[in-house]
């Protein structure tokens, strides 16, 4: 191989991971080695909820999703956005699913790093919830629950989902019949929903749905159960 087949061959820019940016949320795209000017991307985007839109559909539970309006979509520097199809401004309708498919200009220099994608919408108002531990409230005791602390930042009243063992606080036969949560959060539902006969091992854990504050919050997440 000759050395002008090898610099053909070298990539102009090799990206280490796509970021798509939405209300607050990231997703990681893989990565690839562009070894042209000009290439092209293809990028799927399913309108679920807030909650699987992008990310951390294993810790929220999908809300019934909302028209979503996509005013721009903005690619981050050194990249440059030449052409996308659908174009901006659109609207994306409840579990409507569309597929960008956009034609990038590479930079002039050889990079090495992420590349951004920023889809701009209406703005949705966030909160900060620190929870530093998840306390059961069961039988007259308090029963911290192991490494239970995690950071939110999500949107207010957003539902989150917790899974809880109850083998702590319950003995086989028990019936978990009413689950209270402290303030400011409030209790949505259960998987599964109560009654709660505990009456094989799978029963011992429990799956809740929980509203987020409106307001920032720091400290436990008290759950009463009985």
């Amino acid at each position: 191989m000759g050395i002008f087949d090898f610099l053909k061959d070298k990539p102009v820019a090799t990206i280490t991971g796509i970021n798509l940016k939405l209300q607050g949320y990231t997703h990681t795209m893989k990565g690839m080695d562009v070894k042209a000017r000009t290439f092209s991307i293809e990028v799927p985007f399913t309108n679920k909820s807030h909650a699987d839109m992008l990310t951390q559909a294993n810790v929220m539970k999908a809300q019934k999703a909302e028209p979503i309006k996509i005013k721009s979509i903005e690619v981050g520097e050194p990249f440059k956005l030449v052409s996308i199809e659908p174009a901006a401004p659109l609207e994306i309708a409840p579990d409507m699913s569309v597929t960008f498919k956009m034609s990038i200009e590479s930079p002039e220099h050889s990079y090495t790093g992420p590349m951004s994608i920023s889809f701009l919408s209406d703005t949705v108002e966030l909160v900060h919830v620190e929870i530093s531990r998840t306390v059961l409230s069961a039988k007259g005791k308090k029963i911290p629950i192991p490494v239970s602390s995690r950071i939110l930042n999500i949107p207010k009243g957003q539902i989150f989902t917790e899974k809880i063992q109850l083998y702590k606080a319950f003995s086989y036969g028990d019936t978990v019949s009413s689950i209270t949560i402290e303030p400011p959060f409030s209790f949505v539902g259960s998987d599964p929903k109560l009654p709660l006969k505990i009456d094989d091992i799978n029963s011992y854990i429990i799956e809740l749905q929980i509203q987020a504050p409106q307001n920032p919050y720091a400290g436990e997440l008290e759950i009463g159960l009985s």
